[in-house]
């Protein structure tokens, strides 16, 4: 076997590393989840690709009907909570904006 293929087993063996998440935060992180909705966004966590000069951080993206909002997976539970808080206040803040520029 050459050194690539042995470096890829090993990849593929590891298994990556999801946080436990308590009660109270999991609540919490349902409710941000359910206003972002509300505001029209959809909410993905999924495990957002790292590799060699390659890392993806949470964040926000647009197609053309639709607004998503992506949440590393891999994150403590505390920084993606504080992620979509940070969303939010974004959010609400662009909003109020558009109200204040309307009047």
């Amino acid at each position: 076997m050459n050194r690539a293929s042995l470096i890829i087993r090993k990849a593929k063996k590891r298994k990556s590393f999801k946080p436990a998440w308590t009660k109270d935060q999991d609540a919490k992180y349902k409710e941000m989840v359910s206003q972002l909705e509300q505001l029209g966004f959809t909410v993905r966590r999924e495990e957002l690709k790292r590799g060699h000069c390659w890392k993806v951080i949470s964040g926000s993206c647009r197609s053309l009907t639709q607004r998503f909002i992506f949440v590393d997976s891999r994150l403590a539970p505390q920084e993606q909570l504080s992620f979509l808080e940070a969303k939010i206040l974004d959010v609400k803040a662009g909003a109020d904006a558009k109200v204040a520029e309307a009047a």
